[in-house]
C-alpha cells in the first residue's frame, strides 16, 4: 500500500469517527427516546428520566452535559434546567460545568487528532478558517470569550476550531468556561424557579433571557463586525510593529 492510499483511508477512518460522533449520538438518542427528545419538552423529558433514576442522577447529568457539548448540534439549556430542577443552582452549576469542561476538552483534542481536513470535510472548510483566524489573531483569546458570552452569535464549533487553531488549551478551557456561564446560570435559575413554583420569577427572568436574546438577534450582524473589529485592529498593530 502506498503512503498516498494510507494516508486517505486514515482520512476516511477519520471522518467516519466525527460522523459517528457528531451525527451517529443524535441518531441513536432519536431512535433510543423518540423525537421528545429534541422537542419543546425536552427539559422535562430530561427531568423525568433524571427522577427516574435518581441514585445515577449526578453522574447522568454529567454525562448528558458532555454530550451536548462534543455534539454541538445538542441545545443545552435543557439540561441546566434539569440540573438546577433536581440539585439546585449551585450544585447543578458545578455538575454543569465538570459536564462542559469535559466536553469542551473531548472536542478539542478530538480536533487535534483528526487534523483541519476532517474538520473542512464536516463543518465547512469555509466557516472553520473564519474561526481558526478568529482564535489566532492576538486577542483570540478575548474573541473566544466574546463568542461564547454574547447570545445569538455562532458557537457550536468554537472548541472544534480551537483543536486545530495555534490557541493553547488551558487559556482557551478558561475563558470558553467563563463565557458560557452567564446563559448555563440563566437556565439554571429558570429550572429552579420552576421547582420551588416561584412562576412570578419564571416570568420576569424568561423576559429578560428573551429581550436579551431578540437584542442580540437584531445586532447580529453589528456583533459579528465589533469582533471582526478586535481582531482586524490586532492584525494592524502586529503588521506596525513588523514594520
Amino acid at each position: 500500500m502506498s503512503d498516498s492510499s494510507g494516508k486517505k483511508i486514515i482520512a476516511i477512518l477519520k471522518l467516519i469517527l466525527l460522523v459517528v460522533i457528531i451525527a451517529g449520538i443524535p441518531a441513536f438518542l432519536y431512535l433510543r427516546y423518540g423525537s421528545g427528545i429534541f422537542s419543546k419538552d425536552t427539559a422535562y423529558n430530561v427531568v423525568e428520566y433524571l427522577q427516574q433514576n435518581r441514585r445515577n442522577a449526578v453522574l447522568l447529568i454529567i454525562g448528558i452535559q458532555v454530550i451536548q457539548v462534543v455534539v454541538c448540534v445538542l441545545p443545552g439549556q435543557p439540561i441546566q434546567f434539569a440540573a438546577s430542577y433536581m440539585f439546585g443552582v449551585g450544585r447543578g452549576y458545578l455538575l454543569s460545568v465538570i459536564g462542559a469542561v469535559i466536553g469542551t476538552t473531548i472536542s478539542f483534542y478530538l480536533a487535534k487528532l483528526l487534523g483541519s481536513e476532517a474538520m473542512h470535510l464536516f463543518f465547512g472548510e469555509e466557516r472553520i478558517k473564519d474561526y481558526q483566524r478568529r482564535l489566532n489573531s492576538g486577542k483570540g483569546l478575548l474573541l473566544a470569550f466574546l463568542i461564547y458570552l454574547i447570545p445569538g452569535v455562532p458557537k457550536d464549533l468554537v472548541s472544534y476550531a480551537a483543536g486545530i487553531s495555534e490557541m493553547r488549551f488551558r487559556p482557551f478551557l478558561l475563558v470558553a468556561t467563563i463565557g458560557r456561564s452567564p446563559a448555563m446560570l440563566g437556565s439554571l435559575l429558570v429550572g429552579h424557579f420552576f421547582e420551588k413554583q416561584n412562576y412570578t420569577a419564571i416570568i420576569i427572568l424568561t423576559v429578560a433571557i428573551v429581550l436579551i436574546m431578540l437584542v442580540c438577534f437584531i445586532k447580529r450582524d453589528k456583533l459579528v463586525a465589533f469582533l471582526d473589529m478586535i481582531e482586524r485592529k490586532d492584525a494592524e498593530s502586529e503588521v506596525k510593529t513588523d514594520g
